[in-house]
């Protein structure tokens, strides 16, 4: 019986083996199907789905960072002067730019040159990856200066104008900058600001005012009508909470509109010694896109889905957008109680009994009935709208009461299986005019997994022999990508398969969590241990996105900012399926010995630990001597065998 069974399946193997290559070489250039994305209460009542306080996506620093202002110096000479306060102690300072390691730099303290051709002062060179702009790094290290007034001088011998060069300082002084915009809902004409204050050891802003009295604070506002310098005020009125308090703040023009960047700079004493420290905010503010007028009405489709269509005014062209809210119902004794949260993805639809407006639509599942023995009458709260790609939210509204009306006709009728109502085999929950899983001709099982490599990247990082066949190599190198459009690629790109694994470095983990949470693809149909593995992931942001240290510009979603806002739009059963790790510099030396004077430790030269962490999902360890990406201290994250082994055996597929 044996012998006839492997003659039938060896044919069929030979050719899946042979089709597979065909398959992905035809991947489809259609749109991922959008999913109905469905939580449970848990997720509303832990305040997992709501969006963060906007403080705590502040941008902070620990040093002064500056771009240098070049100025002719005699013929074919340029140079760059910074005037700061250090304090007496041990003293880091970098330039980095293309070339920087011809760059004579001088440093003086109060008043006493040559401080960098003395004893003691430490040199140290470094080219950085494509990623990170190829450019050299000129790092001096002093185990001590007296402190006072500093000058830092950098030359450049050339005929031609110098390039972009940028400086950092970090004294003695255990202070951190840390700065953020006011409000998540940046569009023209509504109101927001801009707040800093200096911290100790990263204390956070909302805390007790720092120590540190800052006396001078403003900020350098950049956008597409040049450069604003802007004081900031510790007054009560400027958006800065109460007055004296140690926070300073600023009320931004009401016209801004477009990509900006806020370089916030704070002055003052501490222990009797000046200081200064630097960080840079980046945002976008929207034009006016989208007004919900109220109105919801329902509709039944089906013996399980009940259709909530929120009725809206489009204030500009349509577009797709991001539509989220909580489903409260009441329990036996009348009271609230929280039933599921909704979000989707997709384009608005006309309405048509209603001439101008449009329907954003959400498909309700009656298993949540069931469920959770909760009945009408209905209210959807914290509802948001936002732009799938920058997460800014374009308008929101905190409750929106629903009409009684019909409800399925399953709605009560016995409780149903939790993973039919959520999570990525969910069917139920899926609009009904789409199906969960689009037809693939041949239909040949084909399970692979889809390696992807990050932001801006020049090529795969993995090496392909320590994984199995058959693999892909999602590639969409040197591009600036939202989570959203990198997850639809990645989606587009792997349809060959009929269900895959992601194992993916830097922002190829979001980008599977992001395709899993909220698109039906092959991801959905993997089967094994580990569906989602990640290597060096910033699920809660870098401080680098904004500080403009990546070769491919401002990432929205990458920001310390934008990475919460984003995470406030995954479910736990999403979140559940990723497995990450984290590293470290493995020795003296940091990752990156530039960026390591801004980034808090441990970090691996991109990403710290702490914001390389993804609530609700399996955390595989954190590992010492392994940096980023490339020309580092320490070898690359993703050459680690041993890791890309065990990643190998457990993905599913």
């Amino acid at each position: 019986m044996r012998l006839p069974m492997l003659r039938r399946i060896f044919p069929l193997l030979a050719a899946q083996a042979l089709l597979a290559p065909l398959l992905l070489a035809q991947s489809m250039e259609t749109e991922p199907v959008p999913r109905q994305v469905a939580a449970p209460p848990s997720d509303i009542e832990s305040g997992l789905l709501r969006l963060p306080a906007p403080a705590a996506g502040a941008v902070r620093s620990r040093a002064a960072l500056f771009e240098l202002q070049w100025f002719p110096d005699g013929a074919g000479a340029w140079r760059a002067s910074v005037d700061l306060p250090v304090k007496r102690g041990p003293l880091s300072l970098a330039v980095q730019a293309h070339g920087a390691g011809a760059m004579p730099v001088a440093l003086q303290v109060a008043g006493r040159g040559g401080l960098l051709v003395q004893e003691g002062a430490l040199r140290s060179d470094q080219v950085l990856a494509a990623e990170l702009g190829g450019e050299e790094v000129q790092r001096w290290d002093l185990r001590h200066v007296e402190g006072g007034p500093a000058q830092v001088i950098v030359r450049f011998a050339s005929v031609q104008v110098p390039p972009r060069a940028r400086l950092v300082v970090r004294d003695a002084h255990g202070l951190t900058a840390a700065a953020h915009v006011d409000s998540h809902e940046l569009v023209v004409g509504r109101p927001f600001g801009l707040v800093a204050q200096v911290e100790r050891n990263h204390s956070g802003v909302g805390t007790a005012p720092a120590a540190p009295v800052v006396d001078s604070a403003w900020a350098e506002l950049s956008g597409p009508a040049g450069t604003l310098r802007l004081p900031l005020a510790d007054d009560g009125l400027s958006g800065d909470g109460a007055a004296g308090d140690g926070r300073f703040g600023v009320r931004l023009p009401v016209g801004l509109g477009g990509d900006y960047a806020a370089r916030v700079a704070l002055a003052g004493s501490s222990d009797g010694d000046r200081f200064l420290r630097t960080t840079r905010v980046t945002f976008t503010v929207d034009e006016p896109t989208v007004a919900l007028t109220g109105d919801v009405s329902t509709q039944v489709l089906g013996a399980r889905q009940l259709r909530l269509d929120l009725d809206a005014l489009m204030l500009g062209e349509t577009r797709r957008l991001m539509v989220s809210a909580e489903v409260w119902a009441r329990d036996e004794a009348g009271a609230p109680r929280p039933m599921t949260w909704l979000s989707r993805i997709g384009s608005p639809r006309a309405d048509a009994h209603h001439a101008g407006h449009w329907d954003l639509s959400l498909w309700l599942d009656a298993g949540w009935f069931s469920n959770t023995g909760l009945r009408p009458p209905l209210e959807l709260r914290n509802v948001r709208i936002q732009d799938p790609d920058h997460l800014g939210v374009l308008t929101q509204v905190e409750a929106l009461p629903v009409p009684t009306g019909p409800l399925p006709p399953l709605a009560g009728r016995g409780r149903v299986a939790p993973e039919s109502l959520f999570g990525p085999t969910a069917n139920a929950s899926a609009p009904p005019t789409v199906t969960t899983a689009a037809p693939m001709d041949p239909v040949l099982p084909t399970p692979g997994l889809v390696l992807s490599h990050g932001y801006c990247a020049v090529g795969n990082p993995f090496p392909t022999g320590d994984f199995s066949q058959p693999l892909f190599v999602f590639s969409d190198t040197s591009q600036n990508r939202s989570h959203d459009q990198f997850a639809r690629r990645m989606a587009n790109q792997a349809s060959g398969f009929t269900s895959f694994g992601v194992v993916g470095h830097s922002q190829g983990g979001n980008a599977a969590l992001h395709l899993l949470t909220y698109y039906q693809s092959p991801l959905d149909r993997a089967q094994g241990p580990r569906r989602i593995q990640s290597v060096g992931t910033p699920f809660q942001g870098t401080p680098l996105a904004s500080l403009g240290f990546f070769a491919c510009g401002v990432n929205n979603n990458l920001t310390t900012s934008g990475g919460p806002v984003w995470l406030a739009g995954i479910p736990s059963w999403a979140r559940a399926e990723v497995h990450y790790r984290t590293t470290q510099e493995g020795g003296f030396f940091a990752c990156q010995i530039f960026t390591a004077l801004l980034l808090a430790n441990p970090e691996d030269g991109t990403t710290e630990r702490s914001r390389g962490q993804l609530p609700g999902a399996q955390n595989e360890g954190h590992a010492s001597g392994w940096c980023h990406t490339t020309l580092m201290a320490d070898p690359p994250q993703c050459q680690d065998g041993g890791r890309n082994a065990v990643m190998d055996s457990l993905a599913a597929r």
